[in-house]
């Protein structure tokens, strides 16, 4: 107990957590926003992208998925169509739940167990967002735990600097509705803002014999913040955050087979009639930040979150596995019909209840000193982090009779998985950097100590009393050093570089002796890159090499595997490639009443990513079998463009936007890509195929205070193949449009 508390004293006085700035250190209340990259891209010895408010407030996306893609770097997997539960990667790193990057929130980790088990089955509402950060490169050590592809920072609605509201509503296709209303102001001592969101929707899927297939989340955020007067002689403020959300979605594991997508994309089976995610999440967060002396900035904060997930699914029909019936329906015609709904059976039916918890405490030091022409940067930071992962998942009979499925035989809670996942972090970080003109060289160096431990009841437990417990734990140490160089060619070009030692967490220690430990993922990241600004002209290029020791696998059911949550060493690998970001914002018509521009983006991504050595493959996502030395790392897309074109007047804009995405391998190998086809086998097939989708917004002023937007999603009717996971092969969102009103007062 000693130990525990002198650890957290310790941590109390030096953060992992995102910068707070004060832009004005005799006035306490001129804070920034909590970002990490911000307008410091230019600056910063790695590759750092922000997308603005205002960049938001064109596109008017509510799915993270389309506005990542103007992100060179970033890989994205569709599965729903409404981005809920994104599945990111960054540059070559596993898409599968967003499960191999770092996740946060005004830079507070957001997964629901990031350590434990960090598939991101919950995932913020991004409509409440006002701005997101992508950091890549040596600029991230500081951001873990997960260090290789990058980290991913969304920014929440800050307290305006005087009292202000927002209120916005809109309807379109397929019953799609917002609702979002937020309002604050700050005082001499005192500010706030509150904020509600609603985003629902009837869905685009057809059930066979009918139903819902959307869904509804709500979502209410609060901050209320105290801070010194503006003229005290040792600034600070403390801020409490609180979050919570919720949401009830009709939504399923289960894609079609080829046959079935070609005859009706957005259909689903009239298994999935009972599918259906009930989430709920919860967060509160207080931060303190402390001027203590000229130069110093101190930041602390403590949060807690919990986090309730139950996803009800069809789980297997006539005894066959889903992935069997929809990779072969003639050969198990029987279950087929019966999950179609033409034929009397039955299923089993899975509900996977999980209840999760995080909490930790984590610091920042920074102290700036100034001298002619030299500039130093100390940071000094940690955090002490604990969550846990309590899963349940019970399996039940159903009968599908006529059509209809009907309870037969309700399952014991626990039967089909009955665990509890733990994980206990210190983490810390020092960083340096010294300017000098126009160098900049960043130095920094990250320790991670992890406590593992696995507790695995067994299916027939289910009071836990431990009569067939079987535990395992695993202890942890890594170093992590890092650094980057920026430096000014002159005031329109710079150069910058870096290397830095990657890593993930091994995930939980195994419990059977026929399951190999799972070591840590480690990798030696470099990236050289060249930015160019002039006269509205911005342009980046980055290369970038990550030479892994040791890749992980996975097996989840959201990637295709059986679920047992393991994770595997693949060995080593090789993931290279470049980044290119062009922007272009041409004046056509310059007046003061009528100024009008053309504001044209490019973001470009080339990856290649291979396997570096021959070995048996434990299953999983990846498939079963030997890979072989070579193979392409399936689910890396290795060809991306977005690109957007745009008119900008005081009165309206309006930006067209595609986003290509090229053809993706789905298993390992080297032979030429078999996608889908009227005469191929489910199991024949290697990738899926290049596809383009085109989407429209714009935005109309109709006054000072009121406005009017519209987004034409998918323009061309595109009915591509977006993935074959979970479970069969699924469709992006069909064409679809959105009408809204704004006010701001």
């Amino acid at each position: 107990m000693k130990n525990t508390i002198a650890t957290l004293l310790i941590l109390l006085s030096l953060t992992t957590y995102a910068q707070l700035s004060i832009t004005d250190t005799t006035k306490s209340k001129a804070i920034e926003p909590i970002t990490i990259v911000g307008d410091k891209a230019r600056s910063m010895p790695g590759s750092g992208e922000y997308i603005k408010t205002q960049k938001l407030e064109k596109l008017n996306q509510t799915n993270i998925n389309n506005v990542l893609r103007i992100i060179p770097g970033v890989n994205i997997r569709d599965e729903e169509g409404f981005g809920l539960r994104p599945n990111i990667g960054l540059r070559g790193t596993p898409v599968n739940r967003s499960a191999k990057i770092t996740v946060m929130e005004d830079g507070i980790l957001i997964a629901p167990a990031p350590y434990a088990d960090p598939s991101a089955y919950y995932f913020p509402t991004f409509a409440r967002m006002q701005g997101v950060e992508v950091l890549k490169g040596s600029s991230q050590i500081k951001y873990g735990p997960y260090t290789i592809g990058g980290a991913l920072n969304l920014i929440s609605t800050a307290i305006p600097e005087t009292f202000r509201g927002h209120a916005q509503v809109s309807h379109g296709s397929f019953g799609t509705n917002q609702q979002r209303v937020w309002i604050g102001d700050s005082h001499k001592n005192f500010d706030y803002v509150f904020e509600i969101n609603r985003l629902a929707s009837n869905g685009f899927k057809e059930i066979d014999n009918g139903g819902n297939t959307g869904f509804d989340r709500r979502d209410f955020m609060g901050k209320l913040r105290w801070h010194t007067a503006s003229n005290a002689k040792t600034p600070q403020l403390v801020t409490l955050k609180f979050i919570n959300s919720n949401e009830a979605g009709n939504e399923t594991y289960l894609g079609l087979t080829y046959q079935d997508y070609r005859a009706n994309p957005l259909r689903r089976y009239a298994a999935t009639q009972k599918d259906k995610l009930d989430l709920n999440h919860s967060h509160v967060s207080i931060m303190h930040t402390i001027l203590p002396c000229r130069g110093m900035t101190i930041s602390t904060s403590a949060y807690y979150a919990n986090t309730f997930r139950d996803w009800a699914r069809v789980n297997s029909v006539e005894g066959q596995g889903l992935n069997n019936i929809v990779s072969d329906p003639n050969a198990y015609q029987t279950a087929y019909m019966v999950m179609t709904g033409n034929a009397n059976g039955n299923i089993e039916f899975q509900s996977a209840a999980r209840t999760y918890f995080s909490q930790g405490v984590q610091t920042n030091a920074q102290y700036l000193i100034n001298k002619k022409n030299v500039t130093h940067k100390l940071q000094l930071g940690a955090r002490y982090h604990i969550d846990n992962a309590d899963r349940y998942a019970t399996r039940s009979t159903y009968a599908m009779n006529n059509g209809t499925m009907i309870l037969t035989s309700a399952g014991i809670r626990g039967n089909a998985e009955n665990q509890i996942r733990k994980a206990q972090s210190v983490a810390s970080y020092f960083n340096y950097d010294f300017y000098y003109r126009g160098l900049r060289v960043s130095p920094g160096v990250r320790h991670e100590r992890i406590n593992f431990a696995f507790d695995n009841y067994g299916n027939n437990d289910y009071a836990r009393l431990g009569t067939t417990l079987k535990s395992a734990t695993n202890t942890m140490n890594i170093l992590l050093p890092g650094v980057g160089v920026n430096y000014d060619i002159n005031k329109r070009m710079n150069v910058f570089g870096g290397a830095h030692k990657g890593f993930s967490p091994p995930g939980m220690p195994s419990v059977t002796t026929n399951t190999e430990q799972a070591k840590v993922e480690t990798s030696i990241n470099y990236e050289l890159g060249y930015r160019f600004e002039n006269k509205g002209l911005n342009a980046q290029v980055v290369g970038f090499y990550n030479d892994y020791d040791n890749i992980l696998g996975s097996d989840n059911v959201s990637g295709g595997g059986a679920g047992t949550g393991n994770m595997f060493n693949a060995g080593k690998a090789i993931i290279e490639g470049m980044e290119v970001n062009l922007t272009y914002n041409v004046l056509l018509k310059k007046k003061a009443a009528s100024e009008l521009r053309l504001p044209i983006c490019i973001a470009y991504t080339y990856t290649d990513a291979k396997f570096g050595e021959t070995y048996k493959n434990a299953g999983g996502d990846w498939g079963a079998g030997t890979i072989t030395k070579g193979d392409l790392i399936p689910f890396i897309t290795p060809q991306l463009l977005t690109a957007s074109v745009g008119i900008d007047h005081h009165k309206f804009n309006v930006t067209l936007i595609g986003r290509y995405t090229g053809t993706t391998r789905i298993k390992p190998g080297q032979s030429e890509e078999i996608i889908p086809g009227e005469f191929i086998k489910y199991n024949e097939v290697t990738a899926i195929a290049e596809f383009l989708i085109i989407d429209v917004s714009a935005n109309f002023t109709l006054s000072e205070y009121f406005s009017a937007f519209t987004t034409v999603n998918n323009i061309t009717n595109s009915n591509a193949i977006v993935a074959n996971l979970p479970q069969g092969y699924r469709p992006n969102i069909p064409l679809s449009y959105i009408l809204g009103l704004k006010a701001n007062f």
